[in-house]
Formats: C-alpha cells, structure tokens, sequence
C-alpha cells in the first residue's frame, strides 16, 4: 500500500481539532467512540478546499479517511460518497475501497460545508508466498552494501545467542563494523550447553549432510569441526521425511550441539553467507536486537514436510491463514456490537491464532448506515487470511 501525507481539515471551534488523515487503523474496538467537543453541532464546518491525489491505493487495499477530535453526534452529520464507485468505494465512516485502477473523488460534507478528497488506484503488487518466520530490519542499509559489495569484507556476520535460542545476522555500517542487525532467526542449540561457544567461522557448505544418529540435514554450513548449522533433521536426504516432533522443539535447547532451524532459515545461511563468513556463540539473556521470531508447530504429525521450504512439492505452499465466523451483521442503532464474537483463526499449520485477528474499519453504532469491516490474520510465516463483511446500522 502506497500512501502520501493528507491536506488538513479544520473544524472551526475557535481552534483547529480535525486532519484528515488517510492512514491505517486496524482496531478491535466493539464500538467507535469519538470524543466530545464543545460546541453545537452547528458549529461543526468543514474547511471548503479541494486536493490533488491525498491517497494512494492499490487494488483490493483498503484506508480509512480519519477526523479526529469530534463527537458521535458530529460524526453522524458527516456523509461520505465517492464520485466514481467504480474506482473506489466508501462507507458510512469513511472507509475507503480501491476497487480498480483509476482517480476518484471522496466528498466529506455536511450540513454546513464540503470537502473534497482525491484518491488514486494504482495496481496491486502481488505478493510472493512467504516461508521463513524470519523478523528482518534495515533494508535499505543492506540494499545498499550490497548494490557497493566488492569483495573487500564478508557481507554478514552472524551471531547465536545459545540461551535464547536464537540467531542474528548482521551487516557493516559505514565505518565497516558489523552493527547493523538485518535478520532474526528462531533456532535449537544444544542440550545442556551442548554447542560451544566463541568465534569461528564458516568452512564448508552441503546441500544434504549426514548427521548423527543416522539422520541428515538439509542446507548446511559448518562453523568449526562437527558443529553446524543445519536443518531440523531428516531420516533421510529427501524433503518428505522431517523429523516433526524435533520440528516442534525449535526455540528449545533440542540438538546434540549443531544450531537447528527452519529449512527456510538454513537456506538463508547457505545462499547469502559465504565461506569466511565470522560466527559468533554466547549466552545472553536478551534474544538479540531484533527479538525472537515465533516459532510454528506443525498440528499435522504425518506430514512429513518443513512449512518453511519452498520446494514447489511441498504440501504447505497451498496453506495458508483461514478465519472462521466472520459474517455481515445488521444492528439497530444504538445497539452494543462485539465485532470479535465467534470469530476464530487458525494459521497455515492449523495452530489457534485467534488471539491475532485484527479488525480494519469503523461501526459508528449511533449512525443508521453501511459499514464495511475486514478481520485480518497473519500468522508466524506472514501468510494472511482477509475476509470483508458489511454492518449495517438500521
């Protein structure tokens, strides 16, 4: 979603208390309550001002129009209408749709005054289909070095913290130190302090390894002697055949000594970071500067594939986030209404991550009318689930 800052809108009260500000309000509030403000209702007048392009949006996503510092009974002399629906719908609260690409007005008005908001629809950049629970940070830092990389230094340099549980790389800032944290990585070290600890290195690299116990492990980078940073293992070298219970330890001291991680995250290691690359091993009460990523337990035990790897087999790359008991509702005015009852989520392993649905868009229960709401879910592998329903007010 593309945005640019929105022209103010004033309130005349004596002072100025309204902006419209097209940004993103994702809110789980029941019911939308607007502070009061002195003052009649007829003293409620919108600025007259025409603007050029204040909101940018892709097809599909969705913005609300915001007006701060007024009260329910001023918000229900507010009517909102789009001049060309076709390219942008809006509700009753001033939720806007982009529907397909194009340039439409949104008028705010009332009965004193009226404004204009410009929105253009541009085409929606589709999204690949995300494995890794990584966290990430700095982009524009790491573009950067490596759009300049010459060869001088490693790219990265990448640090486990053994008693968090967790691994973080790092690229150099402008002096050439590597202080810049780009990525956070859920992991299992060894029981009982069984992974060492200190500065090494990376000396070897395998696309399937044999391990111990008669297992393997896929995209593996060694560090210093039989200790590795390898997948979750295998009973043997093929995709099919993981080891879920162990899966299901990562972010636990689990391994005989090597650093386990999601495919994702190991292919990570193996493509980016070459040989020489420096390895850090301590312990530290905090994760890292980024934080731990959650973990992603597999629900399915005879499913005998990683989620996280993106091998076109793989049965996870059709799953995906599904809310459940979402539906359009009609209340009359007045009425109390709870936008979360009954509704549940579950995540692309079908774990319960209800507790993460996410309510975009405003019910003003005191205004007879159309309000569009959209519950969003993105589970531990940022796949997300949408569905849209309408409240209507009568």
């Amino acid at each position: 979603m593309k945005k640019i800052l929105c022209v103010v809108l004033c309130i005349v009260l004596g002072i100025c208390l309204v902006s419209c500000g097209c940004e993103k309000s994702e809110e789980n509030n029941v019911n939308e309550t607007q502070a009061d403000t002195a003052g009649n209702i007829s003293e409620f007048v919108l600025t007259d001002s025409v603007v050029e392009e204040v909101l940018i949006l892709e097809v599909g996503d969705a913005e609300i129009i915001k007006i701060d510092g007024i009260s329910e009974e001023q918000m229900e002399k507010v009517n909102w209408s789009s001049k060309d629906e076709s390219v942008a719908t809006v509700d009753d609260a001033g939720r806007v749709d982009a529907i397909k690409e194009g340039v439409t007005s949104i008028i705010i008005e009332n009965d004193e005054s009226k404004i204009e908001c410009n929105v253009r629809v541009v085409a929606n950049e589709e999204s690949e289909l995300q494995y890794s629970t990584a966290l990430t940070a700095n982009h524009s830092v790491l573009e950067n070095n490596i759009k300049n990389y010459d060869g001088s230094q490693m790219l990265y340099s990448i640090k486990v913290n053994r008693q968090e549980n967790c691994v973080t790389v790092y690229t150099y800032d402008q002096n050439g130190e590597y202080t810049i944290p780009v990525r956070a990585m859920i992991c299992s070290s060894g029981e009982d302090g069984g992974t060492i600890t200190g500065n090494f290195s990376i000396y070897y690299k395998a696309d399937w390894n044999p391990l111990f116990g008669d297992v393997y492990g896929k995209y593996v980078s060694g560090f210093s002697g039989d200790y590795l940073f390898h997948s979750v293992p295998y009973f043997y070298a093929e995709s099919d055949t993981l080891e879920v219970e162990e899966y299901n330890k990562l972010g636990t001291s689990a391994s005989m000594g090597c650093i386990r991680m999601a495919v994702a995250d190991t292919k990570w290691i193996y493509d980016n970071c070459d040989v020489g690359t420096d390895v850090e091993v301590y312990d530290d009460a905090e994760p890292g500067p980024l934080g731990r990523p959650e973990s992603m337990h597999i629900t399915d035990l005879t499913n005998g594939w990683d989620p996280t790897d993106d091998d076109p087999k793989n049965p996870y790359n059709s799953k995906k986030p599904v809310i459940s008991g979402a539906k359009d509702l009609e209340i009359k005015k007045g009425e109390e209404i709870n936008l979360l009852e009954n509704v549940t989520a579950i995540d692309t392993c079908s774990n319960d991550i209800t507790a993460k649905v996410r309510v975009k868009g405003r019910v003003y229960n005191n205004k007879p009318g159309t309000y569009t709401i959209s519950y969003i879910a993105t589970d531990a592998m940022y796949r997300t689930d949408r569905v849209d329903v309408t409240v209507t007010v009568v």
